[in-house]
């Protein structure tokens, strides 16, 4: 009786062993089948390019930012509450025009008074003079004594620098009364524009700038191991992210000779016609300088270039595989990039769902190479 009981309990564990046993076999076989699947995997058509060399004009890459050719700071030569202001940023201004101007009553006034002070100062001479006449004929006749006539010179002496003293002072109060009307010394548009009516100012105060950009500068600077290479009169082109499809040209205009103490780079200026003023000072810009002649580098189509984190890759075709290659590159010629190390010509590059692609798939060449 207790060997039936034992064996009662023990056919419902054999069961739920079994059960085990027969669903891992089917999921190892399961696995099995998915391995062998995953190994057929799908092969792709590509099209494929040969890394090729070509001659490509010697040039230099830079980053650098705009700014005007010329440039003067606004600010008022004299003191004096702000009683209107002409103009506003981006208004294009002549020289000499008005663009700020002071309550000018006290320069009036102060101009009134030197007048006046002036005009006594010349009735006080006209009066020395005629004495000067008449003691120097009186002391020649020795009517007068040499101290009477040393006084009248010397009153004569005055009188003269009474009138120059308020002619000065009349010229300094029409110079003051010019100056209260703030003008432009240059043609150009107004920028940066600090300035509002009823503000009371102080002379040299900075209110705004006008700037001349109908040509500008970009500003690059040049390490010393290729400033050699820089000469006032290169060609240069300057592209910008604000206008992709569009290319500026300038020329090197100023190069400095003295090398910055901290980076050891020479600014240097490239000189940008801006006829059409699209180019704003403060963009950023990237400049070609075409230092001249030509030599041969390998390329191979943009298409083929892939990245990954900073690196760049091309595809090569080899024996049926798509074999990922790491390569470093230099400039873009147009449709081509420059291939520095990484492949040689006459090699095979994929040119076609580069992104798609993983190292060793397998792949099939496309009759027609573009």
């Amino acid at each position: 009786m207790k060997h039936k009981w034992k064996l009662f309990l023990l056919i419902p564990i054999v069961t739920v062993l079994a059960f085990v046993l027969l669903q891992s076999e089917g999921y190892f076989a399961s696995g099995k089948n998915n391995d062998d699947n995953s190994g057929n995997s799908v092969v792709q058509t590509v099209v494929v390019k040969e890394v090729s060399k070509t001659k490509i004009e010697n040039i230099i890459s830079l980053t650098g930012t705009l700014e005007p050719q010329k440039e003067a700071s606004i600010s008022p030569k004299v003191g004096g509450k702000v009683n209107r202001v002409a103009v506003e940023n981006g208004n294009r201004v002549s020289a000499g025009k008005a663009l700020v101007f002071l309550e000018d009553t006290d320069f009036k006034n102060a101009l009134n008074l030197n007048h006046a002070t002036l005009q006594k100062a010349e009735a006080a001479l006209t009066k020395a003079q005629s004495d000067h006449e008449r003691f120097s004929y009186l002391h020649k006749q020795g009517a007068v004594s040499d101290k009477d006539f040393e006084d009248v010179k010397t009153a004569l002496a005055m009188a003269e620098a009474d009138v120059s003293s308020a002619t000065a002072a009349v010229s300094s109060a029409e110079e003051a009364l010019r100056s209260a009307t703030i003008s432009a010394p240059m043609g150009g548009v107004v920028a940066n524009r600090n300035v509002n009516v009823g503000q009371v100012l102080s002379p040299g105060v900075p209110l705004m700038t006008v700037a001349d950009i109908s040509s500008v500068y970009a500003v690059v600077n040049i390490k010393q191991e290729i400033i050699s290479q820089i000469k006032p009169g290169l060609k240069a082109s300057v592209a910008l992210d604000s206008y992709p499809d569009k290319t500026f040209t300038g020329v090197v205009d100023i190069i400095n000779p003295i090398a910055s103490k901290s980076s050891r780079v020479f600014e240097t200026k490239i000189k940008v016609d801006n006829k059409d003023g699209l180019l704003k000072p403060g963009m950023f810009a990237k400049v070609e300088i075409k230092t001249g002649g030509a030599e041969e580098v390998t390329v191979v189509s943009r298409d083929a270039l892939t990245d990954r984190e900073g690196l760049y890759f091309v595809f090569m075709a080899r024996d049926g595989k798509a074999v990922r290659q790491q390569v470093k590159i230099g400039r873009i010629i147009n449709q081509l990039v420059e291939i520095k190390t990484g492949l040689v010509p006459g090699q095979k590059v994929i040119v076609t769902n580069v992104n798609k692609l993983k190292d060793q798939d397998s792949i099939s060449i496309a009759d027609k190479e573009e």
